[in-house]
């Protein structure tokens, strides 16, 4: 082997700027003998099964310029034994190359390099020299093109945190997919006017982002020195939790494919996600470092908030930019599909000036006359306001207001309607257009110490100047909104006739 003379100079540069590999060798003074590599690698015999698969391959035509390269040639003995459990495939080759020189003799500890299949693997030099941790038993003097190292054990790549999850868990791979927008590429779009409002008008260039990977972590892209934690159950936990949740639903579901796709990613997943991904890497006992009270333990998540941890990390696995965790036991919280299920009503609302509101335009509002919506803030409402529409004294004529609550499972609610006391009439109120109930807010005023429920059991107690009354829902078959109606009869004895409803919430009856 000829003595080198000199030695490389190792930079780092942000290689996420796309300008340069973090670890690209800068020759200053060194003595190269002048042979192509591949020529070099083609007449080693310990090399010939890597030479035949590289040709397969068709990668010994990287070698017919004069770009370097860092080969980690496999010996003979090696790919003997990787074929006998795995394919030798281009993305495993590629993965031994790496498109810039590595001089061992200039380097001292672990280097992170990207190959070049465009992952990550690790260089490090301690007692001996290692490719992602398999010994280096021959270096090359450097030649024309680059350099070569012979190694007896294949390195396999590891997979990222998309790639792993894609293969043990398909709905977050899904889930994540599905957050895919297009956004206006300003860079690339051209002005060409305005329209009436005075806004600018593009020839539109648009881009494909996507909204998980912008809020918490880009799953698919390794990095030096940016890696992430996660936990979300395996496959066959995450099904065998949702067949649990629909036995526990009394409802028309049997088994997790019942449970509706549209839950999951609306509730379910943001759920474990918002509770499972952390920032850098996490061993199990970070994840109970800080007890609060009664026994529950507080994280950080990767966006900063502050959250509840009451499950075990286990089977930890390390993927290319993180670690991978399941859950101990996954159970599906009870609070996700087994108790109220909120729906404020304000929310059909839109503002449509300084204190003035619009009904949104899903929602059908018939009247005699015109009648405007208002939302008002009190601080003893849930959600700190209510809807109100108020009527003009004694009004006898039209007034019905219809809309979609939120999504529902299948099963028996007891529908609870929170509203003031001062504002009334009589109602009939529908449900997917059957008559749940004709409800006169005089009745308030007949039960000085509570409504009774019309479970039999329970009653709702004055609070302030507002009270709920309920009845029984039985008529939502399948999941999905619930067409909710209400019409007005007639005035009632209240001080002022109206609509004023603070929330509706829809308790599963069990």
């Amino acid at each position: 082997m000829k003595r080198f003379l000199g030695a490389f100079l190792l930079i780092t540069f942000a290689w996420l700027t796309g300008c340069h590999d973090p670890w690209e060798d800068i020759v200053t003074e060194v003595e190269k003998i002048d042979q192509n590599l591949w020529d070099v690698i083609k007449s080693d015999t310990e090399l010939a099964t890597f030479v035949d698969y590289m040709e397969a391959n068709q990668l010994d035509t990287l070698f017919e310029g004069n770009t370097p390269y860092t080969v980690f040639a496999l010996s003979n003995e090696a790919l003997e034994n990787y074929s006998l459990v795995a394919e030798v495939d281009t993305s495993l080759l590629k993965y031994h190359i790496y498109e810039f020189l590595i001089q061992s003799s200039n380097t001292q500890g672990t280097r992170k390099i990207r190959t070049l299949n465009r992952k990550i693997a690790v260089f490090n030099k301690s007692s001996g020299i290692y490719f992602d941790g398999h010994p280096l038993v021959y270096e090359s003097p450097l030649y024309r093109n680059g350099k070569y190292f012979i190694m007896d054990e294949v390195a396999e790549p590891k997979p990222n945190l998309y790639d792993y999850f894609a293969k043990n868990n398909l709905v977050l791979k899904e889930y994540i997919d599905s957050q895919d927008s297009l956004a206006l590429d300003l860079e690339r779009s051209v002005p060409i006017g305005f329209d009436a409002d005075g806004n600018t008008i593009y020839d539109t260039v648009s881009l494909v982002y996507n909204r998980f990977f912008t809020d918490y972590f880009e799953f698919r892209e390794e990095f030096r020195n940016k890696r992430a934690t996660v936990v979300f159950p395996l496959a066959e936990d995450y099904e065998n939790a949702l067949t649990i949740m629909a036995q526990n639903m009394n409802s028309v579901y049997v088994d997790h494919t019942d449970i509706p796709k549209v839950w999951q990613e609306e509730t379910l997943i943001p759920y474990l996600v918002d509770k499972g991904i952390f920032e850098n890497l996490m061993e199990p006992g970070d994840f109970f470092k800080h007890p609060e009270k009664n026994g529950i333990y507080k994280v950080k998540n990767i966006l900063g908030d502050s959250v509840e941890i009451s499950y075990s990390p286990v089977d930890k696995f390390t993927c290319s930019n993180g670690y991978a965790y399941n859950y101990a036991n996954f159970e599906i919280p009870d609070s996700l599909y087994n108790t109220a299920n909120r729906f404020e009503a304000e929310t059909l609302l839109e503002e449509s000036g300084f204190d003035k509101y619009n009904w949104k335009e899903e929602v059908n509002v018939v009247s005699d006359i015109a009648l405007a919506p208002y939302r008002e803030f009190i601080g003893s409402a849930s959600n700190d306001s209510i809807l109100r529409v108020l009527f003009p004294p004694a009004y006898d004529g039209t007034y019905s207001v219809e809309f979609d609550s939120q999504n529902l499972f299948p099963r028996k609610y007891l529908m609870v309607i929170r509203t003031h006391m001062d504002y009334g009439g009589i109602y009939d109120i529908y449900v997917n257009d059957e008559l749940i109930r004709t409800f006169d807010y005089r009745d308030f005023s007949l039960y000085p110490f509570g409504l009774p429920s019309v479970n039999g059991e329970d009653y709702y107690i004055l609070e302030g100047r507002f009270n709920r009354f309920d009845m029984y829902v039985d008529n939502i078959t399948t999941f999905g909104k619930a067409k909710i109606r209400f019409d007005y009869k007639e005035p009632g004895q209240t001080s002022s006739n109206g609509l004023v409803v603070d929330y509706i919430d829809f308790v599963p009856v069990n």
